[in-house]
């Protein structure tokens, strides 16, 4: 057998992001985990984690240049890392306006700069960058979180016919409603607001989807892995809805 693939996923301590980290090293790749918490309780054995802050570019730069090192390659990278902000823009303030900026946008920014020049080197790769439903429909209270996967998913289509040339395919994937903590987080606050009890609010929330229920974050990575093998091969500047219907109705 050839040297195996080696994958990059951000956001790989918890929910879809670990999910993703296991799905790449079952398929036999060198999956390596990027988060700002420690995630190698999350990650199977063999999987590589790096505790890394998306938004910080001297730290970004350093782990390419490891792996690249280490691997002389990177085959697929898979932007997971993001933050949501629940809140009137009224009430929001610039630090929470930057913070989510940094991280969603800026984030996803800084892996694209410093992996994209390594794969227009070996001519080809792909990248899944993580939208969301808040990027195709309105959500009260959800503006910037929705504003930033709008612009996740504008640089996928623009980035699609910049490295068409290289063999680069890129694409993103809008999952709705994911059983993770950042979802729990919302049904929390959607708690506190209402009073009404935790569960109940989940089972409301789970009533909405057309399946009612809401999804495993293995239900999307297995998405991404679909946009990022070989069997996806014709499809770049897409965006994949793993919404169950949500933005049908």
């Amino acid at each position: 057998m050839g040297n195996p693939k080696i994958a990059i996923i951000t956001g790989a301590a918890r929910g879809i992001g670990a999910a993703t980290v296991r799905r790449f090293a079952d398929e036999g790749y060198v999956a390596i985990g990027l988060d700002v918490l420690d995630a190698e309780a999350a990650l199977p054995e063999g999987a590589e984690h790096f505790l890394c802050d998306v938004a910080d570019e001297g730290r970004v730069a350093a782990i390419v240049k490891d792996v690249l090192a280490r691997h002389g390659r990177i085959d697929v990278l898979v932007n997971v890392a993001g933050k949501v902000l629940v809140k009137p823009i009224t009430e929001t303030d610039w630090a929470e306006f930057r913070s989510i900026a940094d991280i969603n946008i800026g984030g996803t920014f800084l892996m694209l700069k410093h992996v994209i020049p390594a794969m227009k080197a070996q001519n080809g790769g792909v990248i899944v960058n993580m939208g969301s439903v808040s990027g195709h429909v309105g959500q009260i209270d959800h503006a910037l979180y929705g504003a930033t996967k709008g612009a996740v998913m504008a640089m996928c289509r623009a980035l699609a016919w910049e490295l068409a040339p290289y063999n680069i395919r890129i694409n993103s994937v809008s999952p709705g409603s994911v059983d993770t903590p950042m979802l729990r987080g919302d049904i929390a606050i959607e708690s506190a607001a209402t009073g009404l009890p935790f569960e109940e609010v989940k089972r409301m929330r789970e009533g909405e989807q057309a399946l009612g229920r809401w999804a495993e974050p293995e239900e999307i990575a297995s998405a991404v892995w679909f946009l990022a093998n070989d069997e996806a091969g014709f499809i770049t500047g897409a965006d994949l809805k793993v919404d169950c219907g949500w933005t049908a109705r």
